[in-house]
This record gives C-alpha cells, structure tokens and sequence, in this order.
C-alpha cells in the first residue's frame, strides 16, 4: 500500500474512533506503575569482565468500557510514560549480539504507547504508538527470561530498521484483530517503518518519544499472524510473515552480483525486506496460575540471506510454576535460543577480514527462578551462558549472573 494511503488509513481509524463518544458504556479509569531494578555481572569472558546496575519504570492509564456487549461500539484507550535508566550489561561489558538484558535501553524518560481502541464483536481496530511486540510472536513461556532473544525475536529485530515496532520506542500504526470464536484469531499490524526516526540508529533524535515522521524512505512495517488453539487442546499455534517495505542493502554483492569488498561498488539495493515464523506452545501439566503449571514452547523464524544479518534463529524454553513445596507462585525457567548468521554475511565478513575469526551463531542459554515475596514484589535471580558472545570465537564464551527486581502497584 502507499504511503500515503496508509497515512489517511491512520488517521481516519483515529478520528473516527475518537467520534463515538455516545457509543460508549459507562467505564473506569485505572492506572498504574512498574519499576524494575536489575543487577548484572559478567564472570567470564565476552568484551570484558564488568558489573552495571539498569532499571526502568512504567506508569500508565486505562480507560476500560464497565459493560462490555457485543451488539454495541466500546472504546478502550492506553497511555504510558517510559523512565529508563542506567548501562546495560551488553553495552557495558558483555559485548554480545542478541541484548542480554530485555530493559536494556537508551537513558531517557520518554512518551511511550498511547492508543485507542475501537472494539465490536469479534473485530477490534487500535491506532496510536504501539508495540508489535506486545501483540506479534509471543509466547507466555518466553516471558520468564531476561534475554531479549526470548522476547521480541531476533529474527525480526536483528533484520529490521532499530530493531521495529518493539521495546523501547513505539510506532505510529494501525492493528487491526479478527477473532474467530475462543478457538482462533487473525491479526494485522502496520507500523512506521523507522521508530528512531534514524537510519543510522541514533536514539537522541526521538529522545522523548514524540518525534514521528511517517513513511518515505523508512518505509513501512506491515505484520500478519495467525493463532490457533484446538478446542480441548493443551497446545497453541502461531504463525505469521513480515514485510518492511524500506530499500535494503545486500550483506555481499553489488549490482553486478560480485562481493563489492572486491569490486569496491555500493552494495545492491532490494526494494523490500520480509520473513516468516512459525511457533507451538505445549501446556505439560495442570492450570495457569497454580502450582504445577508446566509450559513448554518452541519458535523459529527465517529470513532471505542476501539482505540479512541473520537467515534464521530459533528459541526454545520450558517453564514450572511452583516447584518447591510452600512457594505456590514462584516459576521456574530453562532456555535455549540460537541465531545463525546468513551464509552471504559471513562471506563478506571473510572477504573484509580473511584474518579475523568469521561470524557463524550466537547461543544461549538461560536459567532463571521468579520468586513472588508478596503480591507486588518479586526477584529474580538469572544466570546465562552465551556461545559466541557478538557472534563468533573472537571473544571468549560469557558467563553472566542477573538480579531483578520488580515492583508493581
């Protein structure tokens, strides 16, 4: 779609959600406020040995319709404000390609996501900043751990403009939700194509979250996902493509399909860039939020090597809720997440520095235990070893231990 077809669409869908006031039934507004402390070391290898000390803190608005009812229009509208401070482990020590640290994050209080939502039946339209990592990808396993591979995939966020529309800047965009009865959902998600609102990836120039400059070269970010879980069925399915319509280049060649580190000419130029995923999430045993709730998942994603850092990545993970007697709510996590670089981006890399240690994968590995000491504390100690620390063998395998804190009224 054209940019500026896409633009009108966005406004229109906020305008017009913004005239219904009549439509909607008497509701509440609610509110509240995360804060999250974390405490990280490096013990072993990566860039260096090091320690750092990050955090943030949410606050947000809700306004929820009191009596939801099919028949009628409701309104839902969000608004949050983003606190972020300290040096993260990766940038501070450990040097590693995939973000250790899911809070990690550029030193700024900014505005965050705003929207609002127009919901009837089964259909719902959002407009605003929003985050395709809220609603694109996730796994409920995935969200115990710290490493940002288990979250907003690295197969989308390492092959897009700043990583997309995800932690920790949102983007102007449209989401529009299907749901076929309790069984099956369609989404589909189109966001501006650059939340940095800069190509070479400087976060001052949207420093507070309200620069948006919409289209043109950024292009744009259109996602789609379908999601099932069989009736009577203990496993849920996703499955979804991307497509960012910006202009990317080759990771190897130029025009004439020769590596243009011998060539010396610009690199080719695709007019897009896309990738496909596909996710299952397997309940082992019992029910969610009691003890003996064992989850499991696994989800991987692929993209096209001419144009990509990484041609595939998968993660894995499994999660029990109440392992130790008298700690009912207490969850713990193991997992495993994998990224490959393109088989063309490590042929340049061989060209540029034939004596340098060429880049192959990153692994990881995460253990990590949720312990609820009341209803708005928990801590949560983590440990990772990551295979490959940036990459490849030019740094030592890491190992690095996590302390976080969250609080949460």
């Amino acid at each position: 779609m054209p940019p500026r077809f896409l633009r009108v669409l966005f406004l229109a869908a906020l305008a017009a959600a913004l005239a219904q006031p009549a439509a909607v039934a008497d509701g509440t507004w609610a509110g509240g406020l995360d804060v999250t402390l974390e405490a990280s070391a490096g013990l072993h290898g990566g860039a260096q040995r090091g320690e750092t000390i990050n955090g943030l803190a949410l606050g947000h608005v809700a306004w929820v319709p009191a009596e939801p009812s099919d028949q009628r229009l409701h309104l839902h509208a969000y608004a949050s404000v983003l606190a972020l401070a300290g040096r993260g482990p990766t940038e501070r020590f450990l040097g590693d390609f995939l973000a250790a640290s899911n809070i990690e994050a550029y030193d700024s209080t900014r505005l965050y996501t705003w929207w609002v939502e127009a919901h009837r039946g089964d259909w719902s339209l959002r407009a605003g900043a929003l985050l395709a990592d809220e609603e694109f990808t996730g796994t409920e396993t995935g969200g115990n751990f710290f490493n940002s591979a288990f979250g907003w995939p690295a197969f989308i966020s390492a092959n897009t403009v700043n990583t997309g529309p995800a932690f920790f800047v949102a983007a102007p965009g449209l989401r529009l939700e299907h749901r076929l009865g309790d069984t099956a959902a369609l989404r589909l998600g189109v966001y501006d194509g650059d939340t940095f609102d800069s190509a070479a990836g400087d976060p001052h120039v949207n420093r507070n979250g309200w620069h948006y400059r919409l289209g043109g070269d950024q292009g744009w970010f259109v996602i789609g996902e379908a999601s099932l879980t069989p009736a009577g069925s203990p496993t849920r399915f996703k499955a979804g493509a991307w497509l960012h319509t910006a202009t990317f280049a080759d990771v190897r060649d130029d025009a004439t399909g020769r590596p243009f580190v011998s060539t010396g000419a610009a690199p080719r130029q695709h007019g897009s860039n896309y990738g496909a995923y596909v996710l299952a999430e397997h309940t082992l045993a019992g029910k969610s939020g009691e003890a003996g709730y064992l989850t499991t998942y696994v989800r991987a994603g692929f993209s096209p090597a001419d144009r990509n850092t990484l041609s595939w990545a998968l993660d894995t993970g499994i999660a029990a809720t109440g392992l130790l007697p008298g700690r009912p709510a207490d969850i713990a996590a193991l997992g495993l997440a994998h990224a490959a670089f393109s088989s063309r981006f490590v042929g340049n890399a061989r060209l540029a520095a034939p004596s340098m240690a060429a880049p192959d994968f990153e692994q990881v590995i995460e253990a990590s235990y949720s312990a609820a000491l009341s209803p708005h504390f928990t801590l949560q100690p983590d440990v990772q070893y990551i295979r490959h620390p940036g990459g490849s063998t030019a740094q030592a395998d890491a190992f690095a231990c996590f302390l976080r804190l969250k609080a949460s009224y």
